[in-house]
């Protein structure tokens, strides 16, 4: 009886064992006290970037890439930059056999071209509506990025070329112009100035006292003022010049030449083009943007560190003035990596620590509106002393509109008709009719 009991209880012992080794087996390990399972890896993801070929623009681009990818170890960010004139080419001809990269850096007037096309992926609602985007970011930035009222990219930079005039201040203290000191109240005051900084030997201007004849000079100070008089130019997809508003412009814009101060057959696009005369010192005052600064200091540092801008006299009781939009980012219809690229395009422009970083990287006015006020505005007026005008009027700035192709209306009608004109070799009537009817051609009218 025990021999049978024992071996009774063996069989029983070793069955339980079975059934507890078969649990174990299909029981998944628990993690040790205090540990987690490791997450698995994130898929790798490279996105690739093309940029025009600045050097201050892609090293903003490539800081903020390594930051984005400390953040996003599985995330590869990759660039490649062209010249200027080969990027546009390379666009053009890319685009359609599909391509491109995954990110396009574009500037704010070619976007519409390309988003009609169906190139350009739409900005997510959920990275950026456009009601989201109009209370963060200037009118003039923003408005080359909405096309048929629908968002395709994010801009970085505003781009003015009018509502400010640089001046030579060693030049004004050697001919006792002092009006620019507290700012012109207006255009008298500014044509006194630019009076006495005007040369004139043997008959030929050798020094202008204020320079607006070149081609962002006469476009954007003749539209500006347009709107100023309180006219418009471009309205419902219909182009109209041929009125008070704009006659009154060319009006203004004649009585430089009438009184003196500036020569449009010496100062022109071909004739001592605004940024060499200006840093040359050929020019007192000058109609230009921001941008021009940094660009001419390395080569004229005494002249750079002499100028200030001033806020140029306006009409009406706002000083309003009309804008291009500037560079910014795009994404990619084509891209197989969307979301990504948007996350990172989002980091770099939407963020107003990063935004202001490649601002002042880059030496150009922000898009962003939060990056024109408080700490963000002292840091870059810190950096940049010939900001602060600019940063004043900004907020009256207005996008310029949208044209199939902005450069045909600014640099091959608008400019050589008005300068024509200014050069006495048309009158006012045919002018403003020429223009109209070339840019209203060009709109398909």
């Amino acid at each position: 009886m025990k021999g049978k009991n024992w071996f009774l209880m063996f069989v029983l012992a070793m069955s339980w064992l079975l059934v507890l080794a078969a649990c174990k087996k299909a029981t998944p390990t628990a993690a040790p006290t205090g540990e987690e399972a490791a997450p698995p890896a994130a898929a790798k993801v490279t996105v690739r970037v093309w940029t025009h070929q600045n050097e201050s623009f892609n090293n903003a681009y490539k800081a903020l890439a390594d930051a984005y990818m400390v953040e996003h170890p599985n995330v590869e960010i990759t660039f490649e930059t062209f010249d200027y004139d080969t990027y546009i080419q390379t666009l053009q001809t890319a685009i359609p056999a599909g391509t491109e990269a995954d990110i396009l850096q574009m500037f704010g007037s070619w976007v519409c071209s390309y988003a009609q096309g169906g190139n350009l992926a739409q900005v997510p609602g959920d990275v950026l509506s456009n009601e989201k985007a109009v209370e963060m970011f200037f009118a003039p930035p923003l408005g080359g990025y909405i096309c048929d009222g629908n968002l395709y990219g994010v801009p970085q930079e505003f781009n003015a070329e009018y509502g400010a005039a640089l001046v030579n201040t060693k030049l004004a203290k050697e001919v006792g112009a002092t009006n620019y000191e507290k700012g012109w109240a207006g255009w008298d005051d500014l044509m006194e100035d630019a009076k006495k900084l005007t040369v004139v030997s043997d008959g030929a201007m050798t020094r202008a006292g204020f320079m607006f004849t070149h081609a962002d000079g006469i476009s954007s100070m003749f539209y500006s003022l347009i709107r100023q008089y309180g006219g418009t130019y471009l309205q419902d997809g219909t182009f109209k010049v041929t009125t008070p508003e704009a006659e009154r412009a060319l009006e203004r814009m004649k009585w430089f030449v009438d009184e003196g101060v500036i020569d449009p057959l010496l100062f022109n696009d071909e004739e001592n083009w605004v940024g060499d005369a200006y840093f040359e010192e050929m020019v007192g005052i000058a109609v230009i943007g921001p941008w021009v600064v940094p660009e001419y200091a390395g080569d004229y540092p005494e002249v750079a560190e002499a100028s200030v801008y001033r806020q140029l006299p306006y009409e009406g009781d706002k000083p309003i003035f009309v804008a291009a939009s500037g560079w910014g980012l795009t994404v990619s219809a084509n891209s197989n990596v969307q979301d990504v690229a948007w996350d990172f395009v989002q980091f770099v422009t939407m963020n107003q620590e990063n935004a202001l970083q490649w601002n002042i990287a880059t030496g150009t006015l922000p898009a962003l509106k939060a990056n024109a006020e408080g700490v963000a505005r002292e840091q870059l007026v810190k950096e940049f002393p010939h900001f602060a005008a600019w940063l004043d009027i900004m907020p009256y700035g207005e996008y310029e509109g949208s044209f199939p192709d902005r450069d045909f209306v600014w640099y091959e009608v608008t400019y050589p008709e008005i300068l024509s004109f200014l050069q006495g070799n048309q009158d006012m009537q045919t002018t403003l009719k020429n223009i109209e009817q070339a840019v209203q051609e060009s709109l398909g009218k």
